[in-house]
């Protein structure tokens, strides 16, 4: 697991380990600054140390721009030519910067107030960092797209300059790096869309911020990394197939099948010990052949299906509701029927959440734990915010719904967060190949397994998306992210469990 900052996280982080661990600021410019000169060197510098760079470096006078000067003198003092561009746009300066600012004159690096030159090996951003909060606009905003449009090597110093660093939207305009060094944690604003894309390669680097100033801070946010695969649930040698527990899949209806043999899979390759299938009785020959390892029970009416409820409470361990079973009379009993009455973990999906967006007080009636896994379209049914606002903040908007209703929401774009309403996980796993149909129905019944082999509602939410990620970055490895397809994505998951249990994670 690794803390993801926001701005103001950062902001603090940054202030308590100077003023109260009494860590010089100037020592943290320093630090950074070697920092990001190792990282231009490793990649320009490895075949040929006694290259020379042509490098630009464009600051302004806050501490982002100080980072840049130091990185300016420690690229002269290595031998390259150096020419700073100072966009002297504010009235006040900090006194690092006019620190650094007059050692670089006195050694003689070349600082004027435009760019001179078209023809760089390395173009540095050291303009705004973390701090930005307005738009870009005037002087900066012309600079800014004059440095995109020179060739070399682009490097952002902490965060490029335009990006929102606590929610990766472009601010007016941003800079387009190839590299971005940022230091102590990463920030949301380069995880999350659009940052992330313009941000290159994210390297985060210590600079030696205390990591008791980090817990003290406790960033709300946060993100998985391989070596947490450790949390998946073990296997005792003298387990049964009750030991991992009976999961209840409501899903499908009629002309869509796949919906529930895609969960119940997920769900059995993620270990679950018995699987019972809920299902329309056009679905019965199909799931017979797709999926023989579940129980199945169907129904062709709204009281055959009512019974289907009440027979998944009294019988499993964990429910999940939604994938395909569409909106008619039969679907919309067996949500508030489950909603309302059981006492185990449900997760809905899909039907269940839209069912639940027209009768949104079903969501706070739940007796047990709930999970709930919609895309941005239902979490705009369910909440009313429109769709390009939730885009802006969906942490925010995932926690926030999450704290109202008492619920684990994992909110799926394409940096899906999950929260119980406290705290919010970030998904980086996973790639563009897994907008395809049946991908969701897929992750529901990844977390629903999660939850049948022991884990709680939201440890299963928050490592089902990021083991969906890695089985989709699998499936994409092995087909192609064009050519990729929710089957490709449940037969990785097989690979991604193997290879955690041969590493000694699980």
């Amino acid at each position: 697991m690794f803390y993801v900052a926001d701005r103001t996280e950062m902001q603090e982080i940054d202030r308590l380990t100077i003023e109260e661990k009494g860590v010089p600021g100037i020592l943290l410019m320093e630090r950074a600054a070697i920092t990001v000169l190792e990282e231009i060197n490793s990649r320009l510098k490895s075949i040929n140390a006694d290259r020379k760079l042509k490098c630009l470096v464009v600051v302004e006078g806050g501490n982002n721009g100080g980072d840049g000067l130091a990185l300016a003198r420690l690229l002269y003092q290595q031998g390259d030519m150096v020419h700073v561009c100072y966009i002297n746009g504010i009235s006040r300066v900090s006194d690092s910067f006019s620190y650094q600012l007059e050692i670089a004159k006195k050694i003689g690096i070349q600082v004027t107030d435009h760019i001179i030159d078209s023809d760089y090996d390395v173009v540095v951003d050291g303009i705004f960092g973390v701090g930005l909060k307005r738009d870009v606009a005037g002087i900066w905003r012309e600079t800014i797209e004059t440095m995109n449009g020179l060739v070399g090597f682009k490097v952002a110093i902490d965060t490029p300059s335009g990006v929102d660093a606590s929610t990766g939207q472009i601010m007016g305009c941003a800079f387009r790096a190839g590299m971005t060094v940022t230091f102590g944690l990463n920030k949301r604003g380069l995880i999350f869309y659009p940052g992330c894309e313009i941000s290159g390669e994210v390297v985060v680097r210590d600079i030696g911020f205390a990591q008791a100033e980090v817990d003290r801070v406790h960033p709300v946010a946060y993100s998985y990394n391989r070596d947490d695969l450790c949390m998946l649930p073990g296997r005792s040698d003298s387990s049964n197939k009750g030991t991992y527990g009976k999961l209840a899949v409501i899903a499908g209806s009629r002309d869509m099948s796949g919906a529930m043999t895609f969960a119940a899979e997920a769900a059995y390759r993620m270990g679950t010990g018995l699987v019972k299938i809920y299902t329309h009785i056009d679905n019965k020959e199909i799931a017979g052949v797709r999926i023989p390892e579940a129980v199945l029970m169907c129904y062709s009416n709204k009281d055959e299906a009512e019974q289907c409820a009440r027979d998944a409470v009294e019988w499993s361990d964990a429910i999940l509701i939604g994938p395909g079973i569409g909106k008619g009379d039969a679907a919309r009993s067996m949500v508030e029927y489950i909603m309302c009455e059981a006492v185990q973990t449900v997760i809905a999906d899909a039907d269940a959440l839209n069912i639940i967006s027209e009768k949104p007080d079903i969501l706070g009636r739940h007796r047990g734990p709930v999970i709930v896994t919609p895309h941005i379209g239902e979490v705009s049914r369910l909440t009313g915010v429109a769709i390009p606002d939730i885009k802006k903040n969906i942490l925010e908007v995932c926690k926030d719904f999450s704290m109202e209703y008492n619920v684990v929401s994992a909110l799926k774009d394409a940096r899906t967060c999950v929260s119980d309403g406290r705290d919010v996980y970030i998904n980086t796993s996973g790639n563009n190949g897994m907008s395809t149909a049946g991908a969701g129905d897929v992750l529901a019944g990844i977390i629903a397994g999660l939850v049948c082999t022991g884990l709680g509602a939201y440890e299963a939410a928050k490592l089902g998306v990021y083991i969906h990620g890695l089985a989709g970055d699998m499936a994409a490895e092995h087909r192609g992210r064009n050519a990729m397809i929710a089957r490709d994505i449940v037969s990785a998951i097989s690979e991604v469990i193997k290879g955690a249990e041969h590493d000694g994670q699980q």
